[in-house]
């Protein structure tokens, strides 16, 4: 059965987010199984910072108050009976206005064998090529929480053009297909998702480009658990008839991603 949550955590309606006066940055860690199977009130935590614990889709959400390298660890104690967790503890970089994506794998007789099917829905987040050390994208986000396209409007997707200077956030997202192989990375009975929308474009980093409307066309194929070097991500965003960011030649010809993750998932949806 389809999940009709909103998910209030998941909604991720901009990238920073008001906190003190100031910004935070939200981390966004999903605890799952390799098949997908997760559970709700799993406690993920950052020293210093604070805890979240995990909505049904396995996915917790913590702000941080600015860039650097943070170590989250889920607590073991609050894992459903049956699960394993190894390692407890990673660590993550935050560095621009793309948020990032964790992922920590569950093991053990809570898993099951199960593969999901139906219907699918995407997180994902790392950076794409790189000049002199720094990453040409940023990108990360949620396309359709849950398999819900009512949980934050479809969902939240951000790219940042370092070099442009250009932050691009969808905001309404719709799936248009769910395609491709069966994979492992969680198992899964699709590996490609196709989705269009619209959304925003702004100037960052001393880029005085005013906020505009834009829309956009997006493919993200899940080949491997991790995902760097080997998933694929094609994005084309238009204002009118310009383009004004892309990322691949075309849906065909889509982007090898340097580093992240990006990973289809199948719970909660129908046949």
């Amino acid at each position: 059965m389809k999940l009709k949550m909103l998910m209030f955590g998941l909604l991720m309606m901009t990238a920073l987010t008001s906190l003190a006066g100031g910004t935070c940055q939200i981390i966004q860690i999903r605890v799952a199984c390799p098949n997908d199977n997760t559970a709700c009130g799993i406690e993920v935590c950052i020293d210093g910072i604070g805890c979240a614990k995990t909505d049904s889709s396995g996915i917790a959400r913590i702000c941080v108050p600015k860039f650097g390298t943070y170590t989250v660890c889920v607590n073991e104690a609050t894992l459903p009976p049956g699960a394993k967790l190894a390692p407890r503890c990673q660590n993550v970089k935050v560095e621009n206005e793309a948020p990032p994506v964790i992922d920590f794998v569950l093991s053990g007789e809570f898993c099951g064998g199960e593969t999901p099917e139906g219907e699918c829905w995407l997180t994902g987040g790392g950076t794409i090529f790189k000049t002199k050390g720094v990453a040409n994208y940023s990108f990360g986000g949620v396309v359709y929480p849950g398999c819900s396209p009512e949980a934050a409007g479809g969902g939240n997707w951000n790219v940042v053009d370092h070099f442009a200077g250009l932050h691009f956030q969808g905001k309404q997202i719709i799936v248009d297909s769910c395609s491709g192989v069966e994979t492992r990375s969680p198992r899964v009975n699709v590996n490609i998702i196709d989705f269009h929308g619209t959304g925003t474009l702004v100037g960052v980093a001393g880029n005085p480009q005013a906020k505009i409307d834009v829309s956009f066309v997006g493919r993200a194929v899940d080949n491997l658990e991790s995902g760097g070097g080997s998933d694929l991500l094609f994005l084309s965003v238009s204002a009118g008839n310009t383009v004004v960011m892309q990322i691949g030649t075309s849906a065909d010809d889509p982007a090898v991603i340097s580093t992240g993750n990006l990973q289809i998932h199948t719970t909660g949806c129908g046949n």
